[in-house]
């Protein structure tokens, strides 16, 4: 089980929100939905999700993020996703967190907006 603080992260929530709109999904599935290893390879080869995930928005700065009713909550994984996470945690020296906000930003990408 992984818990998830997003209070102080808009860009995150922006992010869920879109993945949640886009997919029609809950919360907890659209964070699922962006944990996979296709947006995992991406995050390895590009290298730039750190400055993907600082200027997400920059393109529209006018534009009101979109937040959680609940910007905490718990997330359960399965073995896989959870590996991946861990693992992009570790070869980017980042907290959960982060973690799973590379595989958001990316997934933005791979839906089309501009990152």
């Amino acid at each position: 089980m992984i818990k998830l603080n997003f209070t102080n992260n808009l860009a995150a929530q922006d992010m869920i929100r879109i993945v949640m709109k886009e997919k029609d999904l809950a919360e907890k599935e659209a964070i699922e939905y962006s944990i996979n290893r296709d947006i995992y390879q991406k995050i390895l080869e590009e290298g730039y999700a750190s400055i993907a995930l600082d200027i997400w928005g920059h393109d529209n700065p006018e534009r009101e993020w979109s937040v959680l009713d609940k910007p905490i909550f718990e997330l359960s994984l399965d073995k896989l996703k959870e590996r991946l996470v861990e693992d992009i945690a570790e070869k980017e020296d980042v907290d959960t967190e982060t973690a799973i906000c590379y595989f958001l930003i990316f997934t933005m990408d791979f839906l089309g907006y501009h990152i």
